[in-house]
């Protein structure tokens, strides 16, 4: 029975699917706001047909998010990470995605009518992207990176990688990290069957890049891991709920 409640949901999922972001598709090219609008719904219709409710939380001021920057994501725990990010935030957010993630249907489609930099297998276009991507951070956008080069199989944390500090640096915008507890209890790796439960979205306080340069991207990297390690510790075990 169980398994049949997932096959409903997922295929109302997939229907809704296709006139959300079908529309995104048609109105993107006119208006990006009204394009993300219509994302962020279908991804929270999404969470509310499988019973999971997401709160934000952050450890210093809310409104910083709104000064733009590059959100660095501390962990990759779960298959639904992508869909609670895109169902919590309320300003536009580019993200940097190979070209085969673009090239999925409708999902890979919209990142592409919502200006997301897309990356091939050119080391002179990725820099050309990555520029691109600065320069709107620098401006005031949000781009959000992963700090794992690949999702956690044991729940630990992956080795990060350096390409979002040297954005950030690039940017000279502040480095804004993220960390998603409880979604691996909703779906853990290798699972395909969803279950409620409540996702936070845990904020720790910026890290600034001004005045930062090239040469210090070892040291920032290094603040970014301690601040992953320290909030895993704080949520890990706890299903959740932050310890303390």
């Amino acid at each position: 029975m169980d398994t049949l409640k997932q096959l409903v949901r997922y295929a109302l999922a997939i229907g809704a699917m296709v006139p959300l972001l079908g529309m995104a598709l048609l109105v993107g090219p006119f208006s990006q706001r009204q394009a993300w609008r219509l994302v962020r719904s279908w991804n929270r219709l999404v969470l509310a047909l499988f019973g999971i409710q997401v709160d934000v939380r952050y450890d210093g001021n809310a409104e910083a998010l709104r000064q733009g920057g590059i959100i660095v994501g501390l962990t990759q725990q779960s298959l639904i990470d992508p869909t609670v990010g895109f169902a919590s935030w309320d300003l536009p957010v580019k993200g940097v995605w190979n070209i085969e993630y673009a090239l999925i249907p409708f999902v890979g489609w919209v990142s592409v009518c919502l200006g997301w930099v897309i990356i091939r297998q050119n080391p002179a276009q990725a820099k050309r992207q990555l520029g691109r991507a600065a320069a709107y951070a620098r401006a005031g956008g949000l781009v959000y990176l992963s700090a794992e080069g690949r999702r956690s199989d044991d729940g630990g944390l992956s080795p990060y990688k350096k390409g979002p500090v040297v954005l950030a640096i690039q940017a000279q915008a502040p480095i804004h990290p993220v960390y998603i507890a409880g979604s691996r209890a909703c779906l853990a790796p290798g699972q395909w069957k969803i279950r409620p439960g409540r996702i936070v979205i845990h904020y720790t306080d910026p890290l600034p890049t001004a005045g930062l340069g090239y040469d210090d991207r070892e040291a920032l990297l290094l603040r970014l891991r301690a601040v992953g390690e320290a909030t895993h510790r704080r949520w890990s075990g706890k299903g959740g709920r932050a310890r303390g």
